[in-house]
């Protein structure tokens, strides 16, 4: 239940009472519900099951609540019938069709065409469905898109149950299709190659570098970055897994050395992409992540309209994150796969919550992971409280006993890869560590103790009080996985420069403490 509140055969919806339904609702939530929020539950618990008779003896699956996979989105209702998706957004008791719930429900439709594997290659179809509204769509068309979406559809919940039988036939569809079952729970995320190429046009035709303005002169971050794309190559080829340590004070320009080979990881040969093979950037900083987004959209579609095409923002955000993620749905997505409750201190993969794939087995799809702020992970202490009460508003998933640090965790999670992985540390110098915070002598640790395979670049002039008091060359003193790197090309691993601040950058992290809470956020 990890991945929904609710899911199942359309039959076995059907024979449920309401009551018994919203109850599995209200426990899978893990938390006290708002009561208007229950209402609408069980609003739509009985206009589904009037809805649903007409295909009660078919192979359909009914899914409420479904979140998909690392992009922190919730559909209210999925509906798998006869090889069609179609997604719903309910808005119990509202007569209007607004502009703005349309564009929702499309945007649904949206990502799981670019992010959901086993929708990419399906039929979508996005209604809207404000359940006083009093006429239906009668029109099926494309979306602008041109990508099987069909044009999103409005009716009331009256008009529901025709609206559905008139695009299964609109779209010629008579039998139950077996291809399309219980399994499109549990889907992995996986960006098309299409929003993959759409992410790397918007981020090299963008001013990023104006974004995260730091101190550092060119030639060192690009030195940075192509010893770390050279680490990655080496891994891919020996089939390794490696981590490396990028250190640096606030404007010494990791964020931009992480964001680089986000990028440049997909593309090593000029503009080829070179599939399975991609990276992604993951911070815990929410509003970090929002001005990077936002700048690099709004961007994006001012340069668009100059050139006379037509693009909306939630198109250029999508292709933005693509690259840049919040780290704790990358994790909560890993959690999601593992058996619950852990037994014997010991993390394992449960196959009936995670497809595996030839290449990254029960791992994520990206071989490369950039941490940023690294040393703000969590203690093994403050991850296994958080994962026991059920996060922060006790919404999320409850694992009890949970035996890793985050550090460890997210090792751990690339780990799951059977081929080759490589994590990036961006570790941030001359910055306080709060109460819960591990540092960077947790990931040495997890490293030393049960990742003894993996292989370690960093610097041997990493010896600064900052860094695990300064032991951290002590650390890993018996770790006969560790490349130091010599001073000659220190530079290349660790962009350690003077602590000096950019202005622009200085203002931009002014602007992030002005923001507005943006939800839970580490």
């Amino acid at each position: 239940m990890a991945r929904c509140l609710y899911n199942s055969t359309i039959r076995e919806f059907l024979q449920l009472s309401p009551e018994a339904l919203l109850g599995r609702f209200v426990n899978n939530y893990h938390g006290a519900a708002l009561t208007t929020t229950n209402e609408a539950w069980a609003n739509e618990i009985h206009i589904m099951q009037e809805v649903l008779q007409p295909w009660m003896d078919e192979d359909g699956q009914v899914i409420f609540e479904y979140d998909i996979p690392r992009l922190g989105k919730r559909i209210d209702v999925v509906l798998l019938l006869r090889g069609l998706i179609f997604c719903l957004e309910f808005k119990v008791g509202e007569r209007e069709m607004l502009q703005s719930n349309i564009e929702q429900v499309l945007d649904y439709a949206l990502d799981l065409k670019n992010f959901h594997l086993l929708s990419q290659n399906r039929i979508i179809v996005p209604i809207l469905v404000p359940t006083r509204f009093r006429t239906s769509s009668n029109e099926f068309i494309p979306s602008v898109y041109d990508d099987s979406i069909y044009n999103p559809l409005v009716t009331g919940a009256n008009g529901l149950q025709k609206l559905i039988a008139d695009v299964l036939a609109h779209a010629g569809v008579t039998a139950p299709d077996p291809n399309l079952g219980a399994d499109w729970v549990i889907s992995p995320y996986s960006p098309t190659p299409t929003i993959i190429e759409a992410a790397k046009r918007l981020y090299e035709n963008h001013s990023v570098e104006d974004i995260t303005r730091h101190e550092a002169d060119k030639v060192s971050t690009d030195r940075t970055i192509a010893y770390i794309l050279d680490v990655i190559k080496t891994s891919r080829e020996k089939g390794e897994k490696s981590i490396c340590f990028v250190t640096g004070v606030p404007g010494a320009g990791k964020t931009l050395v992480g964001l680089d080979v986000a990028v440049k990881q997909s593309y090593q040969n000029g503009d080829k992409l070179v599939e399975d093979e991609g990276a992604v950037y993951l911070s815990g900083n929410g509003p970090l992540v929002a001005v990077l987004t936002e700048a690099l959209a709004i961007d994006n579609q001012k340069k668009c309209k100059a050139r006379g095409e037509k693009k909306n923002m939630s198109d250029s955000r999508r292709e933005v994150g693509k690259f840049i993620q919040m780290i704790h749905r990358y994790r909560d997505n890993m959690l999601a796969k593992i058996k619950n409750p852990v037994e014997n201190g010991v993390l394992e993969i449960d196959p009936q919550k995670a497809m595996k794939l030839a290449k990254s087995g029960y791992g994520e799809v990206e071989h490369v992971a950039i941490f940023d702020e690294a040393q703000r992970s969590w203690t093994h202490k403050r991850l296994a409280d958080y994962l026991k009460r059920g996060g922060t508003y006790g919404n999320k998933l409850k694992v009890p006993n949970f035996p890793y640090s985050e550090a460890a965790f997210l090792i751990w999670s690339l780990d799951q890869r059977e081929d080759w992985a490589t994590i990036v540390c961006l570790v941030g110098g001359g910055q306080e560590i709060n109460t819960g915070e591990a540092g960077i002598s947790e990931w040495i640790k997890a490293l030393n103790e049960k990742f003894t395979h993996w292989r370690i670049y960093i610097s041997d002039k990493l010896t600064e009080a900052e860094y695990a008091e300064g032991r951290v060359n002590e650390l890993l003193a018996d770790n006969d996985k560790v490349t130091f790197s010599p001073d000659s090309i220190w530079e290349l691993v660790c962009v350690h420069l003077e602590p000096r601040i950019s202005l622009h950058l200085y203002t931009l992290y002014s602007l992030l403490i002005r923001m507005p809470p943006l939800g839970t956020t580490r």
